[in-house]
């Protein structure tokens, strides 16, 4: 599954890269997202503007690490700015990324950027998203560079990730140890249900970031979730989705797309594990809510519902569902 992924995305790239990019731009733009949580797409598209023709022009024009370095310099204080960076201060972040050769003289192009004072201390922070400059683009070839306070930069490197900036970043104390955690996700070029995202958190603490673990029964190792069994019932427009990780079910209305069964029938279920994930409030504290889209005997377009998760961690690390339910599709 996860080589099939990887040449999907490889094959198709470039014949969806316009389009999504086009919706990126379309869709995202001057959307403010909650409180707390910044939602960041910076365009790849550039100038080009997601026009086929001229998209098509701009991949096949040959490398220059130049050109790269004065539009990752564009880039990055046209951002500042619309993000209330002063001028001064976007400067000497910007020359500390120089300084740490994030861009690596041209060869890395700037596809990402969040500045905000994460942790509260009245410093400003960074999030820096980069990508292969020179090669066309596919999953793993970049990064995202976390710069917090005066610690060592943090590079978050994964083969499974797309760095081709539309990513979701927040930060709360979702486990109420006192410590932040950056939860971040990245949007793919996949489709199906809620296409596919890859999802990961960060605990800040003691000046240093570790990775946390999300609850998941999946077996692959490029997403996370928790698998939702479907079953239609005899009823019209009655379904009951089992999870197995929670050995628990709920039975929920959603609308058909087929006649119903003589007897109950496992009809469909959860499509690419997590997504959505968000702060939210639940017994006088922050956790982390995790969204999952559900689909019907008519198929992975067949939406019947998102089943809910609220997930917080214990003291040791231990990841925990405190809580589950289902939103019927209206």
């Amino acid at each position: 599954m996860k080589e099939w992924k990887k040449k999907i995305g490889r094959i198709f790239f470039v014949v969806l890269f316009a389009g999504i990019c086009s919706s990126c731009a379309s869709g995202n733009g001057g959307r403010r997202a909650p409180e707390g949580q910044q939602l960041v797409c910076l365009s790849l598209q550039k100038e080009h503007g997601g026009e086929k023709g001229e998209m098509q022009n701009a991949l096949e024009e040959a490398f220059s690490p130049e050109r790269q370095e004065k539009e990752n310099e564009e880039y990055f204080f046209e951002e500042a700015k619309r993000q209330g960076i002063e001028a001064e201060l976007a400067k000497d972040l910007f020359g500390g990324l120089l300084e740490d050769e994030v861009f690596q003289k041209g060869a890395m192009g700037l596809t990402g950027l969040l500045l905000d004072d994460i942790d509260g201390n009245g410093q400003t922070d960074m999030l820096v998203m980069v990508q292969d400059a020179k090669e066309t683009p596919f999953y793993g070839s970049g990064g995202l560079w976390f710069y917090m306070n005066e610690d060592e930069p943090y590079c978050f490197a994964e083969e499974d990730c797309s760095y081709y900036g539309w990513f979701d970043a927040f930060w709360a104390d979702v486990d109420d140890d006192g410590n932040i955690e950056i939860v971040f996700s990245a949007q793919g070029t996949g489709c199906g249900g809620v296409g596919d995202s890859y999802k990961a958190v960060f605990k800040y603490r003691d000046h240093t970031l570790e990775r946390m673990e999300l609850p998941s029964d999946f077996e692959e190792d490029y997403d996370c979730g928790l698998s939702v069994e479907l079953i239609q019932e005899v009823a019209v427009d009655s379904y009951c989705a089992y999870c197995p990780y929670l050995d628990d079910q709920i039975s929920f209305c959603g609308r058909n797309s087929f006649a119903p069964p003589d007897t109950p029938q496992l009809q469909g279920g959860n499509v690419r594990g997590y997504w959505d994930l968000r702060p939210v409030e639940y017994e006088g504290r922050t956790v982390l809510q995790a969204s999952e889209y559900l689909h019907g005997e008519g198929g992975t377009v067949h939406c019947v519902g998102v089943a809910k998760f609220l997930i917080t961690w214990e003291k040791d690390g231990t990841p925990r569902v405190m809580k589950w339910w289902i939103e019927e599709e209206k």
